[in-house]
């Protein structure tokens, strides 16, 4: 089953390194990694129908979790966006890996499209406050973090080896080994 092993192949070490998270417990991390690939095993060929495979591995390893910790009678806290993405159709928030690179991807951008990007998405200043002191219009303002934007994408692209979905959201972050 190829799509199984290119699914988990892609997404083993973030399990992985989900469970140890959550549990603390290398032994018990690697135990239930192994468990869920044993139950995406039991799928057989049904496991390539799946539509988001990544969040079904990952929902699994989640309920796999939470039967040990039920089991050992151990509260599990599982802070609520990292239960949000195990949702069906979204994968784990993969620009989360990306807070080593986006830094020296900034540095790359000129000086204004860098304050721009920092001072609007970064610092979450409005674009209509960024427009008045920098004393721009609106309109221009947002043409130009628009262009940053498309500037900081290919950066990242490039030197982060990071790739977009059809919807433009960051689906893959590879790093340099």
């Amino acid at each position: 089953m190829p799509c199984l092993l290119e699914s988990w192949h892609l997404s083993e070490s973030e399990i992985y390194a989900w469970l140890l998270k959550q549990s603390g417990d290398p032994e018990l991390s690697f135990d239930l990694l192994q468990e869920t690939f044993l139950k995406a095993l039991k799928q057989k060929k049904q496991f390539c129908d799946i539509q988001n495979q990544k969040a079904w591995l990952y929902k699994v390893a989640k309920n796999l979790l939470i039967d040990v910790k039920r089991k050992s009678q151990k509260e599990l806290v599982v802070p609520s966006f990292e239960v949000n993405h195990l949702d069906e159709q979204e994968e784990p928030p993969v620009v989360d890996s990306l807070a080593q690179c986006l830094p020296k991807a900034l540095a790359k951008l000129t000086s204004s499209d860098r304050e721009i990007i920092t001072r609007c998405d970064l610092h979450g200043i409005s674009q209509q406050s960024f427009a008045e002191a920098s004393n721009l219009s609106l309109v221009a303002t947002k043409s130009r973090i628009q262009r940053a934007r498309r500037k900081l994408k290919v950066i990242l692209q490039r030197d982060c080896y990071v790739r977009f979905d059809e919807q433009q959201r960051v689906c893959c972050f590879y790093r340099e080994t």
